[in-house]
């Protein structure tokens, strides 16, 4: 570390602390009313935690390149900021964040936080966003193997996500003129509602829990499987094979649907319909499956 950043390192208060490298373990620890700019947190100590417990915090114009950095921070602001990938648990336990025009590449980010604001992002991490409480999402690209396990209270707008098990276990989830691409999504997620969204994905929804699709696409493999409660208003579905199975289910489909598969229960209206599959059956299944006419068709 240079002498410059010697001079900077250790607990602050009240101070601007720009234009530095430093590699020094817990740098900045227990920080207070400190705005960092243009900081490189790297260096051949290898230190870790530079900004751990601090409060009322604003990172601007900095790079990260060492594990633990951001832990048991409250009201801390990042700004155009980048997280290298070999970056590992960068922020966990923090509260009342918000991360802005920012690139998250680092593994296992945002971990165990609340109040947590993503805007102009782009994020590319393995384990993203676990055990997450109050999440606002705004105009960001997510992409890894399952972001927002466990996580509750997630509202996000255009936004894309990609992975393979998005937001699985979750709760409270809104989700608004976004694309969801993941290979399974939304398993035994409960209250989740997606409203003019793309969902693209193998198994969408099982085991799903009072969740409602408003004007949404979509596209899927085995979709809503072992659902209770699940809506589909306005929807339209493609390469979709033994929807429905075992589910509970209020779906108004327009368009087609390839093929349903043991309708637990409620019903399902669709324009057309390839083929209702009843076979080995487990459950008794008294789910209705209403073809509109050609004149409801037009009036929709």
């Amino acid at each position: 570390m240079t002498s410059e950043s010697n001079k900077n390192s250790g607990k602050k208060e009240g101070e601007i602390i720009e234009n530095i490298q430093t590699g020094e373990y817990r740098v900045f620890y227990g920080s207070k009313n400190v705005q960092f700019r243009n900081i490189t947190i790297d260096g051949i100590e290898q230190g870790e935690g530079a900004f751990v417990e601090c409060r009322n915090i604003t990172i601007e114009d900095t790079k990260i390149f060492l594990n633990y950095t951001l832990w048991h921070c409250h009201n801390l602001a990042v700004y155009k900021s980048f997280f290298d990938s070999k970056t590992r648990s960068s922020m966990w336990y923090c509260e009342n964040v918000e991360i802005v025009n920012s690139k998250l590449n680092t593994v296992k980010a945002c971990r165990n936080c609340s109040n947590l604001t993503l805007k102009d992002c782009t994020i590319n991490s393995e384990d993203f966003g676990w055990k997450c409480e109050g999440v606002n999402i705004t105009n960001c690209k997510i992409s890894g193997i399952n972001p927002f396990l466990d996580s509750s209270n997630v509202i996000a707008d255009e936004t894309e996500l990609n992975g393979k098990f998005m937001f699985q276990y979750s709760d409270n989830i809104k989700m608004l003129n976004s694309i969801v691409d993941s290979k399974d999504c939304f398993w035994h997620g409960k209250n989740v509602y997606c409203k003019n969204c793309k969902l693209v994905g193998e198994n969408i929804g099982w085991y799903s829990e009072n969740c409602i699709f408003e004007n949404c696409h979509i596209d899927s493999i085995r979709p809503f499987c072992y659902c209770k409660k699940l809506k589909l208003i306005n929807c339209t579905m493609s390469n979709c094979s033994g929807s429905f199975e075992y589910s509970d289910v209020d779906a108004d489909i327009k368009g087609h649907v390839d093929s349903i598969k043991n309708l637990l229960s409620g019903k399902v209206v669709v324009d057309s319909l390839g083929e209702y599959v009843q076979a080995e059956q487990i459950r008794e299944c008294k789910g209705i499956i209403e073809i509109k006419s050609k004149e409801e068709q037009e009036t929709k």
